[in-house]
């Protein structure tokens, strides 16, 4: 839903981590005249790698901050960003938008809290060492006759669990673009990214689309 906002500042969210300042500048720069952008963490630290960047643009119209909405979604590298307007009409300052950052609830896509599967699904560990596996229980899955899900090395952390859990995987794509996979399965919920690969083994072209909640995977799979 778009908002009506006399705010000129934007904040971009989900921007992938190797996105630069004169590509932001650009993408946005195409919707109206920007009077100041900023493109956070300013640092690129490699010891620290970053998730996910955040970017404040600031225009000279108002009525750019509604129009810059529906960039919402567009796939930029591999991501579909967030665009949201900033009702304070400023750009907070470094620490201040990390600080703010560190709160998935003000900053969609940019969460630093520990990622967790909503509390219906249930991981167990079968079989014995050294064969044992992860197996994940989705009832609402199962509720939609829906395929299990595969099951996962036992020595996978939480947070690659809970990553690949909200994951899909589509076998032939063909000609599709990121752009058409998004549109389609945005309609089941938020799309964090999406990136294409293939095998050695077949001539297929397949695609990985992360969803940002778990919950969005059993629409996805009955679109």
């Amino acid at each position: 839903k778009m908002v009506s906002s006399s705010t000129r500042v934007i904040q971009v969210t989900n921007i992938a981590p190797q996105a630069t300042k004169d590509q932001m500048q650009t993408l946005f720069g195409y919707l109206g005249k920007i009077d100041d952008i900023r493109l956070y963490p300013t640092i690129r630290d490699v010891s620290c790698p970053v998730q996910s960047r955040i970017c404040y643009v600031k225009y000279y119209d108002s009525a750019t901050v509604n129009v810059a909405q529906h960039m919402t979604n567009t796939v930029f590298i591999d991501r579909a960003l967030i665009v949201i307007p900033m009702q304070s009409g400023e750009i907070p300052d470094e620490h201040r938008a990390l600080e703010m950052s560190s709160n998935g609830t003000l900053v969609p896509g940019f969460s630093s809290v520990e990622p967790r599967l909503p509390a219906h699904v249930i991981n167990t560990l079968e079989g014995t060492a050294p064969n044992q596996v992860i197996q994940t229980y989705d009832p609402n899955m199962a509720a939609a006759e829906l395929p299990a899900y595969p099951p996962l090395p036992a020595a996978y952390d939480s947070r690659k669990i809970e990553e690949i859990r909200r994951t899909l995987l589509l076998i032939d794509v063909g000609e599709l673009t990121s752009q058409q996979i998004i549109d389609h399965f945005c309609q089941a919920g938020e799309v964090n990214y999406v990136r294409f690969c293939e095998r050695d083994v077949d001539n297929l072209k397949y695609a990985l689309v992360e969803m940002t909640d778990q919950e969005c995977v059993t629409k996805a799979l009955q679109l």
